[in-house]
This record gives C-alpha cells, structure tokens and sequence, in this order.
C-alpha cells in the first residue's frame, strides 16, 4: 500500500552548484552527499516540510544518470512513494502486468525498486521501503 510521496529526484549536472541554489535561494539546507546506484551517482537530499528533493549527480559519463542528463538535460528524474511492503507491492504489480526494473535492493532510504516508464504514463516511478 502506497503511504506517501517519498521523495522527487531531480538529475542536476552539478551537486555543488545545485546545493547552493537550495541553499542561498531558496533558503533549504542539503544533505552532505553520499554515493547511491552502486557508486554511479551522488546524492544529496533537500528536506521540504514532510517531503523531499532528492538531487542526483552522475560521476563521470557513463551510466543512467549520465545517459539521461545527456538525453533530457537537468530536472525532474523520478517520483518515489513510500510503501509498506516492497516485495507485496512488487509481486502485486506485476500480477496487474506493470513492468519493474530489475529487484528490489538497498537505496539512500531503504529497499527500493523502479516501474517502467512504459507503464507508468511517461513517469518514471521508485518504490521505498523505508528502514525504521
């Protein structure tokens, strides 16, 4: 069962640059980045009221953060809601023939997995199970 909108990722070609704008525009503090997707992005979240930004840096070109600045340029990259059960969501999915992306695995804020765009109109969709 889907609880709440978890977090937006947002690709950005800068984390600094992106973090400053939060920062000194908009007057929301960031996260000190951490590496995620298995060493192929940096990651910094921005907390807003009871949601949250979640900028993403691509190191270096290769990768799905890189190939999809290269296609789209910087802006919203996924929406993530918040689940009770990840593997009860997944195994529901599919049964109503929604295509995920890979397996559940561990992400910045517990298990997570992805939904095809191809099912999703267009939107690129993150599961979390979040830890306690």
């Amino acid at each position: 069962m889907i609880k709440k909108i978890s977090h937006l990722g947002v690709a950005v070609r800068d984390l600094a640059e992106a973090r400053e704008f939060y920062r000194s525009i908009l007057g929301l503090e960031s996260s000190d980045p951490i590496l995620g997707g298995e060493g192929a992005i940096e990651v910094s979240m921005v907390q807003v009221g009871d949601a949250i930004v979640e900028l993403l840096q691509p190191i270096g070109n290769e990768g799905v953060m890189a190939k999809f600045l290269e296609k789209r340029g910087e802006g919203i990259h996924h929406i993530c809601y918040e689940v009770d059960d990840i593997n009860a969501e997944v195994t529901s999915l599919k049964a109503k023939g929604i295509e995920i992306i890979g397996e559940p695995k561990p992400g910045a804020e517990g298990m997570s997995v992805f939904l095809h765009p191809r099912g999703t109109h267009g939107v690129l969709v993150e599961l979390v199970e979040k830890e306690e």
